[in-house]
């Protein structure tokens, strides 16, 4: 069964429930306000008897013409003594006088049903110097209220059916309306399906902002961000390929070079073993690299652990600056001793390598990295005074693999992927990181880390 034909139907069975509960619900009203306006209009006559003194005038009875002026058609009166006797009687309808004598001490109404229709009963005592001596009972056929009450039931049954059979027609008509931009969606979905390609839902110029149309966008740029996702996966496919390439090459020749030759020239073997190990080195650093990108694009701070900056910082650019016989600067704000924040750690300090060995790399002085605090966020900044970056190649230079020609060579400034690891460490922690560079002058690289991650 089709969604469509499932919600018509659901509808439909709603709008039944609806019009059912409805219906009764207007039926009992119906019947209530008719009969108690009925049961009034007795308790009015049996008033208008009792002020006739009917116990002291026992000829009302024998004469008619002093109570017929009280009887309507389809209607009894009856004067009941204690023993359950009908002392008087005078009726227009003789199913009425078929009922049998009920004595009662109090005023009760009764309201019963039989084939001739609905029968309503008002009793009301009949009082002589404050003692019950009677009871008067009146008694009506109200055959026309349930000639009413069957057309009106009719009229009800009618109207369901008629709304029932409109809910069925209009249902299908607008679910056929409202689900075809989702056959749009199905078809553009199998399209991309069997052809692979990415493809837009089209919508219309003038929007509804309806659910409808907030899925269509979403899919549209869900769509556009996969073909971007596929695109810059393919283009780093062809650059990890091309990069694992030129050091497999090198060290494939090399080692056919030392098989032929290099077994009696010393020479020729100690370059070929100095160019297989500098390229294996080459290589495990792009490995290490690519896998360090994977793993940063797991989900936002898996590791969200308590430390303090400021030392790793201090720790970091000590061990870089015995590496690399090197002067690395740390200042902090107000001289801060400790930085409390979340995160990890690990990565962090991974981040902090880069960034520093990328002023090492393209600068031969001083290297400064500065630490402040505003309004939550913790900046933190690695400035050199190097060859710099060109504009034009600014906004590319967390691209994976890229290479400006004038700021990075394959064997100063490796495979490409240092600052697109960055990238990511700071994004898993809810940051930000930018790059500010001139030629001739140098880079400062700005990172804005919230102390909480979350």
């Amino acid at each position: 069964m089709s969604l469509r034909l499932k919600i018509t139907l659901w509808v439909s069975v709603g709008l039944m429930v609806i019009l059912f509960f409805s219906f009764t619900f207007v039926y009992y009203m119906f019947i209530r306000v008719t009969t108690k306006g009925e049961i009034d209009l007795l308790k009015d006559k049996a008033s208008a008897l009792l002020l006739k003194d009917l116990p002291n005038h026992p000829e009302y009875w024998k004469d008619n013409m002093q109570m017929d002026e009280l009887l309507i058609p389809q209607e009894m009166l009856r004067y009941i003594t204690p023993d359950s006797k009908v002392a008087h009687e005078i009726y227009s309808d003789t199913n009425l006088a078929s009922y049998p004598a009920i004595y009662s001490t109090k005023a009760t109404e009764t309201l019963l049903t039989d084939a001739d229709g609905i029968i309503l009963f008002v009793r009301t005592p009949v009082f002589k110097d404050g003692k019950q001596v009677a009871l008067l009972e009146i008694g009506r056929s109200l055959r026309r209220l349930g000639t009413y009450s069957e057309m009106l039931i009719s009229i009800l049954v009618l109207t369901s059916i008629g709304a029932l059979i409109l809910a069925l027609i209009g249902g299908y008509f607008y679910t056929n309306v409202l689900f075809r931009p989702l056959k749009q969606f199905i078809a553009t979905m199998q399209n991309i399906e069997e052809s692979g390609s990415f493809r837009h839902i089209t919508l219309p110029d003038n929007q509804a902002n309806d659910e409808l149309m907030m899925l269509g966008n979403t899919f549209n740029r869900m769509i556009d961000r996969l073909q971007d996702m596929f695109r810059k996966q393919e283009q780093f496919l062809a650059d990890a390929s091309h990069e694992l390439r030129t050091p497999l090459t090198i060290i494939e020749s090399y080692a056919s070079l030392l098989r032929r030759w290099a077994s009696s020239n010393d020479q020729l073997r100690e370059e070929a073993l100095e160019a297989i190990v500098s390229e294996s080195a080459q290589l495990k650093l792009l490995t290490q690299n690519l896998l360090s990108l994977t793993n940063t694009n797991r989900t936002n701070c898996e590791q969200n652990t308590e430390f303090d900056l400021i030392p790793l910082v201090e720790q970091t650019a000590a061990s870089l600056r015995v590496t690399s016989s090197r002067d690395i600067r740390v200042q902090s704000e107000h001289n801060m001793k400790e930085l409390p924040m979340t995160g990890d750690p690990y990565q962090i300090r991974q981040l902090l390598i880069i960034l520093i060995d990328n002023a090492l790399k393209y600068s031969q002085k001083i290297v400064d990295i500065r630490i402040c605090v505003q309004e939550k966020q913790v900046i933190i900044k690695v400035m050199d005074q190097g060859i710099g970056i060109a504009e034009e190649d600014l906004p590319h230079v967390f691209d994976r693999f890229y290479r400006s020609d004038k700021a990075r060579n394959r064997k100063q400034g490796g495979a490409g992927l240092g600052l697109a690891i960055a990238q990511h460490i700071v994004q898993k922690h809810l940051g930000t990181i930018e790059l500010l560079s001139s030629l001739g002058v140098g880079s400062t690289a700005i990172v804005t880390l919230p102390q909480t991650c979350q």
